[in-house]
């Protein structure tokens, strides 16, 4: 997937997921109990539950490493084991 595919505005949960996957290796799935794609202040974003809260999570971590090197997208957490992934994207 090239990098600028995922920078629309009608984004898929899947894009970003397998875009994800294809730099870290993370399998992430989305979050069951809020599903689909989010707003909070005019940003749209989506869950996913991690296996480990945050705090001990290797997972968040890559997730956060991979965010910070690609700007793609900015990582929130949302929960104990619930993080927001909010796609960075064209407007």
């Amino acid at each position: 997937m090239r990098k600028d595919s995922i920078m629309k505005e009608n984004f898929t949960i899947q894009e970003v997921l397998n875009l994800i996957k294809e730099k870290t290796c993370l399998d992430l799935k989305p979050c069951e109990y809020f599903a689909g794609i989010r707003e909070m202040s005019g940003r749209k974003y989506f869950n996913v539950i991690l296996n480990q809260s945050l705090s001990n999570s290797l997972d968040y971590q890559i997730l956060l490493r991979f965010a910070n090197k690609y700007k793609l997208i900015d990582v929130s957490p949302n929960g104990v084991k619930r993080v927001a992934i909010f796609p960075r994207v064209n407007n």
